[in-house]
């Protein structure tokens, strides 16, 4: 019943599930920490190139697409444009291989305090769906 009731509770007034978006961030950085687990592997293989998982901003986009209404005609229509940031080359070295280990460890780094603040939103959301759903007993 709690889930049911917690499940409601999830979507705020527009259709976002706030826990639902928090899961496939998790998803998506647990994805991101293998590939990038590979890539640090990877560091001495020749010929290797670094791979990265796409962005999550996409996800973000297709769940929460908001177009704006142009109410006059003077008004400027409303631009959703898409940018991404393009993805540069590595340095390669003599055996042929563009795994910069510093910047694999920094995004390693980076993913980690990313599932860190996750995980402590989703824990401290559902605390207080706890919360409200206990003090109405």
């Amino acid at each position: 019943m709690l889930e049911a009731l917690s499940s409601h509770a999830m979507s705020s007034s527009n259709g976002t599930d706030l826990l639902g978006l928090a899961e496939r961030r998790l998803t998506w950085l647990e994805k991101r920490q293998s590939v990038l687990a590979g890539n640090v592997a990877n560091a001495d293989t020749p010929g290797y190139v670094a791979k990265d998982v796409s962005p999550f901003q996409g996800v973000l986009q297709n769940q929460m697409a908001v177009t704006l209404a142009q109410t006059e005609p003077g008004h400027l229509s409303g631009n959703n444009g898409t940018a991404h940031a393009a993805a540069t080359g590595g340095n390669i070295s003599i055996s042929g291989n563009e795994v910069k280990l510093e910047d694999q460890l920094e995004k390693v780094a980076d993913t980690n305090d990313q599932q860190r603040l996750a995980t402590t939103l989703y824990s401290r959301y559902t605390s207080m769906i706890s919360t409200v759903l206990g003090s109405g007993s």
